[in-house]
């Protein structure tokens, strides 16, 4: 968990973007990415996309994170926002 917040984990996609453990999986959940390969150390997942894309997530420390990146929690939720778009309040 990283500080007060309901994160589990962090992690960045090959796509540039940052998911937090619950973004994972909720998107595992819905079935809008499927699961293809998982490795545990270092922890990192290989997923398939609505598009038929792949997408790999690699774990990281929220040290890692770019500046621009700020974690936003709604009661047991918790986002990436890029806020180098302020008018956007999610791009997910």
């Amino acid at each position: 968990m990283i500080g007060d917040a309901p994160v589990d984990g962090l992690y960045a996609g090959s796509n540039g973007d940052y998911y937090t453990d619950w973004e994972v999986t909720r998107n595992l959940r819905r079935g809008t990415w499927r699961p293809c390969i998982r490795q545990r150390e270092p922890d990192r997942r290989l997923v398939e996309t609505t598009g038929g894309g792949l997408l790999m997530l690699t774990a990281i420390e929220p040290t890692a994170l770019p500046t621009w990146v700020e974690i936003r929690v709604a009661g047991e939720t918790a986002r990436v926002v890029d806020t180098r778009y302020p008018s956007l309040e999610t791009r997910r």
